[in-house]
């Protein structure tokens, strides 16, 4: 789809910026393969030719065992989040939003252009309505090296290898029994000083604000989020060494994290629309009912009083403390890797994963989120002075013109109720995914150099999801409507002379007389009121794959006196379907505190493939030209739901000398739609901004209202929590997107002049078009209001009554998937790595970083009379519109010293570049105001590391990441991904302590 040319525009939807840090031993591939002795040439993440050495001509980051030992993971991701290419996706510090799995993204250009395989193989999709690998299937333990190679693969893997590949080489050849156990923990002063707010030249951090609104917060020591993760592996070989077998089993368990467990989290930063100012924000819906009327063109509000009547309004209720900061989790993996070699001919092997994992994410309680509930003024409820002025404004003809009525003068108003439900306690998503990954094959040499590989696989993710202690609007409805009968407060359903449907369930749930549970349903809330409110929510569903592929490789004839031309030629056949299921609750959009419904996804496609590379060596040991070499790829595929796609890399590598080599060259990559985004069923959900032409003086004018369908200006009410409906969902239409990829790079090998020495600088520059994302809703309101154009237009439907765009279903705007706008970024990755021998022991110290030269977003909108040309740049910003923070420069650097006796020793150190918000900013895109008080600094962390080899049979590993227990940068509600910070980015917790054992047998 070609970019949409417009006279006018607000903003787009924002896009993931990235945050960058490394860990890494040499960023020189590893062997991806073990290849059999006939054939002692390996195969590099990247492509599928056997090469002589461990280089790639794309770039490559390895991470190898002991630094995954060294860091004290025990979730996969806490450790691909440090890479350089890597900003944070999904982890265990969300929770409001979690989906319980946990992913990675490359470049930060999303989870879905990020392929991940095992042992150079696809990791199945994670979660039906995240289909995405899940790293959580990914036993630390057991992983040999992470290989991370980026610039886009598509032509070597296939389609969603946008922006590279995470392969996780697994230990598939070890020999005798392991046991690996560790146990860690969080341990936090609560002292936090950080300034939030200046206010008349007096600094306020967030315990000045907590103190001003009577929020109570811990200080002291707390220690807390303890985890502990065992592993045992055993594997041999046999059949006279023919046959090799790895087994292994584990278990992993993570306590909760409170934020009302760390100073610097136990109230949610807001920042007043009206005075600017960071404060102690919270809802509106609070214990005490907050109490609204759809006055003319505004929102009234009151709070509920112990005698029945709505008294002043008494404030925002402080949701933060029982939230979760680190979700608990309970996970249990179990697999295994063999092989037979048959003969020269014919090596089978196969390999299976099984996980199941099981978390909770837990946030405040659920409430009545000030849906609309039609009360009788003469409900026992209220008070009789309350019902009769109620009634005398709302229950009148006027107030049905305006479309706040119904019916005027049947003795009955709608109300708009914030009643936080602290009776029924917090609203606990539990979360399972169980996951069964089988694979079976067979290789071995055809002839001479020629070799074959062949293999099935099936991967499943069996997904369950009950959401506990949510409230059934439309239970709340009939236990809303009370009546007196005999000196007895029932629901009407329940009483014989008002209603024969009968709910004998039901009780009266009276959210106008306060907090608390009591016996007596007219002074509050009851049990029974809770018990019958109170309903869960149920979702099932599961992601299947099916892959055959086969491929061939070998070598053809040389050019002159250089090395054999090695070919590779193969086929394969993809198919991914996706099924979830949803109970009513969900499906109707009954449970309050969701947003709106949630439908069933049923889904598939599938995809026959063809491919090809040609590693072509050209010159070899002639002066000038160590080795000169070409790497070429090609890939058709033919899908089921988009047809035909092209895909192919063109690559080189110049090495003048031994201790120098030049690389770079061109990936052209497509990412196609995946199921959710083509058959996921379009249905109302929220979205947080604001109409334009709500309120009593609204922004735009009558003319721009008109043109989004709003003729009542000035008596349209807005949404007191800042969030309207939209219709999202998939689109069967879309096609896919295409990225083109440029790497260049050096490498040198100090070996010649400095042995020991390593170091590498590459450029990448990745082009994305027709990205697969939403306009944006507030960009489709605002661009129609400013510019009547008739395609953002048809996308918005009022209410056509009370014309807002947030109470009811009839009311929304239209904001799909599809083809539109792009993303472009590029920088430089630098690695550098050096070790020697020193007294009686190796020092060794390595560095690897990013720096960002440009990441450009662009909206596919352009408005030339607003100077918007629908383009942003986000390197060193964070905020509402760029989103997770992308510092021009992020590096993690490590020393480390490795004594003969078996003793070890490194520090770490992690460094986070400083972000300004995004507001202060003079890119009208970007909004084009000045707002410093959200600015990051850069932030620095250090670690210690220090292991003991106690003798063959025992090792003890012993750290502490976060050293000086470093606060997270503190954010307001607008940006934080949880707990006020970006929990993806920063340490949250503070300092974490972990000691671990390795016993071989």
């Amino acid at each position: 789809m070609n970019n949409i040319r417009l006279s006018n525009l607000k903003y787009a939807a924002a896009p993931l910026a990235i945050g960058l840090a490394l860990i890494s031993t040499p960023s020189f591939a590893q062997n991806a393969d073990e290849d059999t002795a006939s054939n002692p040439g390996i195969v590099v993440t990247g492509s599928r030719i056997v090469r002589p050495d461990l280089e790639s001509t794309s770039p490559v980051t390895v991470v190898g065992s002991e630094e995954i030992a060294a860091t004290g993971t025990t979730r996969i991701e806490d450790l691909v989040n440090t890479l350089p290419s890597v900003v944070g996706g999904q982890n265990s510090f969300i929770s409001n939003g979690a989906s319980g799995t946990a992913t990675v993204d490359l470049r930060g250009i999303g989870t879905t252009r990020t392929l991940v395989l095992v042992n150079g193989r696809r990791l199945q999709p994670g979660d039906p309505t995240l289909p995405v690998a899940d790293l959580n299937q990914i036993p630390a333990a057991l992983v040999e090296r992470v290989e991370v190679s980026t610039g886009g693969a598509s032509a070597v893997y296939g389609a969603d290898a946008v922006a590279g590949v995470v392969n996780f080489v697994m230990k598939t050849d070890f020999e005798g029994i392991q046991l690996n156990s560790q146990y860690g923990f969080y341990q936090h002063s609560n002292r936090n000083k950080e300034v939030v707010d200046t206010v008349g030249g007096s600094d306020l951090t967030i315990r000045d604000r907590m103190d001003q609104r009577g929020f109570s917060y811990p200080t002291g020591n707390v220690v807390d989020g303890q985890q502990w993760d065992t592993n045992l592996t055993i594997g041999g070989n046999f059949g006279d060494g023919r046959g090799n077998f790895v087994g292994y089993l584990g278990y992993r368990q993570v306590n909760p994290i409170l934020q009302g467990s760390r100073d610097h989290s136990s109230c949610a930063l807001s920042r007043s629309a009206s005075s600017n100012r960071v404060t102690c924000g919270g809802s509106a819906t609070a214990p005490n009912a907050t109490i609204a009327d759809l006055a003319f063109g505004d929102i009234v509000f009151g709070t509920a009083q112990s005698d029945g009547s709505i008294g002043p309004y008494g404030g925002a209720y402080n949701y933060a403390p029982i939230n979760y900061f680190q979700r608990p989790n309970k996970r249990w993996t179990a697999g295994f890797f063999g092989n037979y070699e048959i003969n020269d001919n014919i090596d089978v092997y196969a390999e299976f994963m099984f996980m199941d994992s099981r978390t909770v994410a837990q946030i405040a309680q659920s409430g009545t989120f000030f849906n609309q509930y039609d009360i009788a003024c003469n409900s026992p409820l209220l008070s009789a002075a309350t019902g009769a002025s109620l009634c005398s404004q709302l229950d009148t003809a006027a107030a049905q013109t305006a479309g706040l009525d119904s019916t005027a003068g049947d003795g009955i108003v709608s109300l708009l109720i914030g009643k936080r439900n602290v009776e029924g306690g917090a609203r606990r998503d539990d979360l399972r995914h169980t996951t069964y990954r089988a694979l079976t094959g067979a290789r071995g040499e055809i002839t001479g150099n020629w070799r074959y590989d062949v293999s099935l696989q099936y991967g499943t993710t069996v997904f369950q999801e009950t959401y506990f202690n949510d409230l059934s609007s439309s239970r709340l409805a009939k236990a809303l409507n009370a009546v007196n009968v005999g000196g007895n407060i029932v629901c009407a359903v329940n009483a014989d002379a008002i209603s024969s449907n009968d709910d004998a369930a039901c009780a009266p749930y009276n959210p106008f007389w306060g907090q608390g549970i009591v016996t007596n349903a007219a002074n509050g809330i009851t049990q029974a009121a809770i018990d019958y409110v109170n309903v869960p929510g149920f979702q099932r569903g599961t992601t299947e794959e099916y892959i055959a592929s086969g491929y061939v490789t070998g070598e053809l004839g040389s050019i002159g006196n250089a090395s054999p031309i090695g070919l590779v030629l193969g086929t394969e056949y993809r198919k991914v379907q996706i099924d979830r299921s949803v109970d009513a609750a969900f499906a109707t959009g009954d449970l309050a505190g969701q947003g709106g419904p949630q439908q069933n996804i049923n889904g598939e496609f599938s995809v026959k493939e063809l491919f090809t590379e040609l590693l072509v060596p050209i010159v070899e040991d002639a002066p000038f030209a160590k080795s000169l070499s070409l790497e070429l790829g090609y890939r058709y595929s033919d899908y089921t739901s988009i047809g035909s796609t092209h895909t192919y890399k063109i690559l080189g590598e110049w090495s003048p000398i031994d201790a120098l080599k030049f690389r770079g060259g061109y990936n052209r990559s497509v990412r196609a739609p995946n199921v959710v985004e083509l058959f996921s069923p379009n249905v109302i959900g929220l979205w947080g901004g604001s109409d334009p032409c709500a309120g009593a003086t609204p922004t735009f004018t009558a003319a721009q209202c008109a043109n989004t369908g709003a003729t009542n200006y000035g008596g349209i009410a807005a949404s007191p929590a800042d969030q309207y409906n939209q219709i999202g969902g998939g689109n069967p239409n879309l096609f896919e997107e295409t990225a083109d990829s440029w790497t260049g790079g050096v490498v040198i090998d100090g070996s010649s002049f400095l042995p020991g020495f390593t170091a590498t600088v590459d450029y990448f520059n990745i082009n994305i078009k027709d990205a697969i994302q939403g306009i944006g809703a507030q960009t489709i309101l605002n661009t129609c209001g400013l510019t009547g154009d008739a395609f953002f237009c048809s996308l918005i439907q009022r209410d056509p009554v009370s014309q807002n765009l947030w109470v009811g279903n009839n009311a929304f705007i239209t904001n799909t998937q599809r083809n539109i706008g792009g993303q472009k970024v590029d920088g430089i990755d630098v690695g550098v790595n050096y070790s020697r021998e020193l007294g009686s022991g190796r020092v060794s110290l390595n560095m690897n970083g990013t720096w960002y030269n440009s990441f450009r977003v662009d909206t596919g909108v352009v408005v030339p009379a607003q100077n918007l040309d629908g383009k942003y740049d986000c390197v060193g910003l964070h905020g509402s519109v760029c989103g997770t923070p992308l510092p021009e420069w992020r590096h993690t650097a490590r020393l480390g010293y490795s004594m003969d006796n078996g003793i070890g020793l490194s520090v770490r150190w992690r460094y986070v570049g400083a972000v300004k918000t995004d507001g202060n900013n003079p890119d009208a895109d970007l909004g084009g105001s000045v707002d410093p008080r959200s600015d990051i600094s850069a932030q620095n962390y250090f670690d210690l590391t220090t292991d003991f080899d106690i003798n063959d049979t025992f090792s003890i590993t012993a750290g502490v990441n976060n050293i000086f227990d470093r606060d997270p940068p503190l954010v307001d509600g607008r940006f934080s991904s949880n707990a006020n910070t970006y929990v993806e980015v920063y340490d949250p917790a503070g300092r974490y302590v972990f000691v671990g054992a390795k016993m071989n047998f």
